[in-house]
């Protein structure tokens, strides 16, 4: 090496050009501890970063420091090591200048470079050269200085396991309901159950493990829809269908046709709650009711502006569902069948979208079933006869608001597993009312509206010659004066005194809620209406007989106890009173009824 080029080397220390030394940088998060050769500075604090040249040190008091490797020693649990291999050939070359030296690396420490020349033994900063050749240190973390990070393993996927009992069909009652009994059905079964184990598809598994031991019970619930439900169970791969609807007549036959019973008698059919189709509005909307011929045209953007419709002067946004039940129970009351939706309506998936559009938007109306509305506010329903349609929670559970539906599960004939019965019995039982609640739907669980009268009162002369309408007034004022409706009705087909399968449960719920000790003494009155299709005279004793034959059923049932030494009477209104239009068949059905009030 040239003497000039030897004399520049021992300057290089205080160079302060960045070192060029390319090392794998490490992050550290433990203490150290940097002093300088004369003592006189001395930084403590959590080791950042090492780049081979710099300490980058975060401190309690003056924050984060970088400080030069050749200024000064590290201890420390933090300190980082370099691994050299002694006796190793190295060229180092300044970083300022042309200067090189070549050598054998005896060393690196505290920064420096320790090499033996063929002259002498050279120290030179690294933050002044580069190093190049087989000798040149590589940075190595202690063990003890940044603890070894362990990647979490990766989650195994869940197994589907061959379940025991499977129920399919509507997607509200599989992931809003269902998952509220589970624990309760666990008790029944002296069990515990697992969360649920979710897979693609909306399938949910829930594991029963048998308390004394034995083996777990798998139930699987498929959300999806009540068509899907209907067709599984007739195809034998569902134990259970879920639906908001009822069956198709082609669905029913398919089922008879294997031999495995009719889906609508009371031993298949279980109505377990009832649900409504609410046209909603945003809760600082003052409308409160919208006709039919209304909302026609505001689905068609013929009316677009809530000042239009008694409201405030701010654009309607109206909200369609792209497909499902509550679609179709709308449109066809609407406008007679199901239609593409016009311009200015915004398409929304479910049921939940349709909730938070509606709570959003001001302008917004839409249409929700009971359990999503949200913070969102039913208005109620105009009929094109008059009538008008309540938004409230007794007139759906009293099956009167017009875009009501039946919360229901179905099963066959021919299950053998006991567990499938256990829990259809269960879902109609009174204990399963707070649960059927609590999902958003209406439980069947009995009420009373202790201003049913008044409302009875006034909705007589609806449709009525005035001469007839006031005899009904003076009717109800003799027979019901000081009476509260309860919130179940049994209804009839045309000429018929038949009741379907809810209506023979809800004279076992009727007899078991008079029971109660706090009914004793009470009295009941059965009030029967008919719809409007024949003469006045004829209907009025239709309506009357109506009436006398669930009071008999009542008297006559096997649970009746207290209740057969009751008073009870019964009232025929004829077609007074509609709750529907009668000039459609869905509608007369409405209106051929016996309701019960008590005093």
């Amino acid at each position: 090496m040239k003497a000039k080029n030897l004399s520049i080397a021992m300057k290089l220390a205080y160079q302060t050009s960045c070192l060029a030394l390319l090392l794998a940088t490490s992050a550290y998060a433990e203490e150290v501890s940097l002093v300088s050769a004369d003592g006189l500075m001395r930084i403590e604090g959590d080791l950042v970063e090492f780049t081979g040249t710099q300490y980058v040190v975060a401190t309690p008091d003056l924050g984060e420091l970088r400080v030069s490797a050749a200024m000064v020693s590290c201890s420390g649990p933090g300190c980082p090591s370099l691994v050299v291999e002694p006796g190793e050939e190295v060229t180092l070359t300044s970083t300022v200048g042309d200067m090189t030296m070549t050598g054998v690396l005896l060393d690196f420490s505290d920064g420096n470079y320790r090499i033996q020349t063929d002259i002498a033994v050279l120290t030179a900063p690294a933050d002044t050269v580069t190093c190049s050749g087989a000798g040149c240190p590589s940075l190595e973390v202690l063990a003890s200085s940044t603890p070894e990070v362990e990647e979490p393993a990766e989650e195994a996927a869940p197994v589907r396991m061959e379940a025991d009992l499977v129920m399919v069909g509507s997607d509200n009652v599989g992931e809003d309901l269902m998952p509220l009994v589970m624990e309760p059905f666990a008790e029944m079964l002296n069990a515990t159950v697992s969360d649920p184990i979710e897979f693609p598809d909306d399938i949910a598994q829930y594991v029963f493990t048998p308390i004394g031991g034995g083996d777990p019970f798998v139930m699987e619930v498929e959300s999806n829809d009540s068509e899907i439900g209907f067709d599984r169970l007739v195809e034998g791969t569902a134990d259970i269908a879920m639906a908001s609807g009822g069956p198709t007549r082609s669905q029913i036959n398919a089922l008879a046709a294997q031999g495995r019973g009719n889906l609508l008698d009371v031993s298949q059919e279980y109505i377990i709650g009832v649900d409504s189709v609410l046209m909603t509005v945003h809760n600082t909307n003052p409308v409160d009711a919208l006709s039919r011929q209304q909302l026609i045209s505001i689905y068609t953007d013929q009316t677009t502006n809530w000042s239009q419709v008694g409201g405030p002067n701010l654009t309607i946004m109206p909200g369609a569902r792209d497909g499902g039940s509550a679609r179709r129970n709308f449109e066809n009351w609407a406008f007679g069948q199901e239609r593409d939706l016009s311009p200015g309506t915004t398409e929304l998936d479910r049921g939940r979208d349709m909730r938070n559009f509606v709570q959003d938007n001001p302008g917004a109306v839409g249409y929700s079933i009971s359990d999503n509305i949200g913070d969102t506010k039913a208005v109620d329903l105009i009929l094109d006869c008059g009538v008008v349609t309540e938004a409230t929670p007794f007139k759906s559970k009293a099956e009167e608001y017009l875009l009501g539906r039946r919360i229901r599960l179905y099963i066959d004939n021919q299950n053998p597993k006991p567990e499938v019965r256990q829990l259809v019995n269960f879902m109609i039982s009174p204990e399963a009312d707070e649960y059927v609640a609590e999902s958003g739907y209406f439980s069947l669980g009995i009420v009373e509206d202790e201003g049913a009268l008044a409302r009875l009162t006034d909705a007589a002369l609806i449709g009525q010659p005035r001469s007839i309408g006031r005899a009904a007034q003076n009717e109800i004022a003799t027979q019901l004066r000081g009476a509260d409706r309860l919130s179940l009705t049994f209804r009839f087909p045309t000429d018929e005194f038949a009741l379907d399968s809810k209506a023979l449960r809800d004279m076992d719920r009727l007899v078991d809620y008079m029971n109660r000790p706090e009914n004793a003494g009470r009295e009941l009155i059965f009030v029967g209406f008919a719809d409007s299709v024949g003469q006045y005279v004829y209907n009025t004793q239709l309506s009357r007989n109506r009436a006398e034959q669930v009071l008999q059923r009542v008297r006559n049932h096997p649970n009746a106890g207290a209740v057969r030494g009751m008073n009870m009477s019964t009232v025929g209104l004829s077609e007074a009173a509609p709750v529907s239009c009668n000039d459609n068949a869905y509608g007369r059905s409405r209106n051929r009824r016996v309701e019960v009030w008590v005093r």
